[in-house]
């Protein structure tokens, strides 16, 4: 079997082949090096040789270890760093447990930050991620499903829900899609959103990607089922709804009456970077009479001395800022965050200076990047960042009637959209009155006892009804010292 897989994978220098010799029966190992602990191996190689008992040397060698049977099965154990163990004349081998591929370590997590709560974040080993989903979740019913995806190099994806909460169509639903996936090579987790998501062609987020396990777990604890992609460090989450991309982790860190506000901004946030460029070109394009007298002489003297029509000065800007940040994220770290900084000031200020556009249309353009980095979700983001070039051009063409037809287009667009049959705006629409404690606001956790109803799970209360009875809360006027 060792000369097979050689010739399988040749050329390839950092294949090992050891012999090894124990009371009554030899063989050979075969592994990787670099994905196979090479301290462990030896131990494993002298305990092997110590064992006598004929056919179970290769068997029981201390370590956890599984049955390959197929020179593919072989290769497939060696390339996911495991040692192959193979005895002279058996027709299979073992595959040893010894893996030790390069991964980085658990750090904290930089696209989603917070200030309180748990500061882990997924890292590219599946098995990692998998354990830190199961420190946090010590739960029977946590089930994991694992699917093996890619004919050139395969992938495992591994499928996460809580049994008897996850509604059984809606993980029927999820091995269906992932096992319809046909590609040769799985590099990130987005590679599966894109063939599993509901609207092919859709710019908004239908699955939540998170690299928390904390999230992960409140999601699964409302019914809904992860997808853990092996070499990601994102996990995905469906179904999803639009007010989930507008609520941060760090809201359930906190006070609720502080989550509040910040919740209600996000939301505001949000149409202003979608909407104030447009609106602005609006008023000043087409619907001056809009405007209080005062600040339309402002600004039209502003745009007295500028050469080019509003609509292109603000595509130019527009276009100018995506640059500066698209170049802030590409740099490196230290570099990045100056030429953002310094290429927004220098370059906004001399483009004033040279009368190549206005103040106004800087201090707009600036304020719709701010809003765009408010939104806690990335996808969200870049959907933001997408939606405002068509609402200008649709402000530059018929002014605010054409904000009005393009945003009423937008929103029918997103109410016909689905996450796996949940409507994206629920619960809004449908309108789901016991669930809207956790889209615009975040109620006390204390009423939040029932579980989301549009995920249609098992159960619909957090707390089993042959629980304990909660203490009754004693009102205010009631207390007495």
């Amino acid at each position: 079997m060792a000369r097979q897989i050689a010739e399988r994978l040749k050329p390839c220098p950092d294949l090992r082949v050891k012999a090894w010799t124990s009371r009554r029966e030899r063989g050979v190992a075969v592994w990787l090096e670099g994905l196979v602990d090479p301290d462990r191996l030896q131990e494993a190689l002298v305990s092997l040789r110590e064992r006598g008992c004929e056919g179970q040397a290769s068997e029981n060698p201390g370590v956890p270890s599984e049955e390959v049977r197929t020179i593919t099965a072989a290769v497939r154990a060696v390339l996911d760093g495991y040692a192959v163990i193979a005895r002279d004349g058996a027709s299979g081998a073992r595959a040893w447990r010894l893996s030790a591929a390069p991964a980085r370590s658990v750090e904290r997590s930089e696209n989603e930050p917070t200030l309180h709560g748990p500061q882990e974040a997924f890292i590219e080993s599946l098995a990692v991620n998998l354990a830190m989903v199961r420190k946090r979740l010590k739960s029977p019913r946590l089930k994991i499903e694992t699917f093996t995806v890619g004919e050139t190099a395969p992938c495992d994806i591994a499928v996460l829900y809580e049994a008897g909460l996850a509604k059984p169509h809606l993980v029927r639903e999820v091995r269906r899609r992932i096992s319809q996936i046909r590609v040769d090579y799985v590099a990130d987790s987005n590679e599966v959103r894109e063939f599993i998501n509901d609207p092919r062609f859709s710019v908004f987020p239908t699955t939540e990607e998170t690299e928390r396990p904390d999230r992960v777990v409140a999601g699964l604890m409302e019914g809904r089922v992860a997808i853990i992609a092996d070499g990601s460090p994102t996990c995905l989450m469906v179904p999803v709804t639009f007010a989930m991309n507008l609520s941060s982790p760090e809201d359930y860190y906190m006070h609720y009456s502080l989550a509040l506000p910040l919740r209600l901004l996000r939301h505001l946030m949000f149409w202003s970077a979608v909407l104030l460029p447009a609106l602005y070109v609006a008023l000043v394009t087409y619907n001056q009479d809009l405007l209080p007298t005062p600040l339309l002489v402002s600004v039209a003297a502003q745009h007295a001395g500028i050469p080019f029509p509003t609509i292109i000065e603000a595509l130019g800007m527009m276009t100018a800022f995506e640059a500066l940040r698209e170049a802030g994220t590409r740099l490196p770290r230290a570099v990045g965050q100056s030429v953002s900084i310094v290429g927004t000031l220098v370059i906004g200020d001399a483009a004033v200076r040279a009368g190549l556009v206005s103040p106004g249309m800087v201090i707009i353009v600036s304020a719709t990047g701010v809003a765009s980095f408010t939104l806690p979700a990335l996808g969200l983001v870049q959907a933001a960042r997408l939606l405002q070039f068509p609402f200008v051009l649709a402000a530059g063409l018929f002014g605010l009637y054409g904000v009005l037809m393009l945003g009423m287009a937008l929103l029918g667009r997103m109410a016909s959209l689905r996450s796996f049959g949940v409507p994206y705006f629920a619960p809004i629409a449908p309108t789901f009155i016991r669930d809207m404690k956790d889209v615009i606001v975040r109620a006390p956790w204390w009423m939040m006892q029932g579980r989301p109803r549009q995920f249609e799970s098992v159960e619909r209360e957090r707390v089993p009804q042959d629980a304990a009875p909660a203490p009754k809360k004693t009102t205010w006027w009631r207390w007495r010292p």
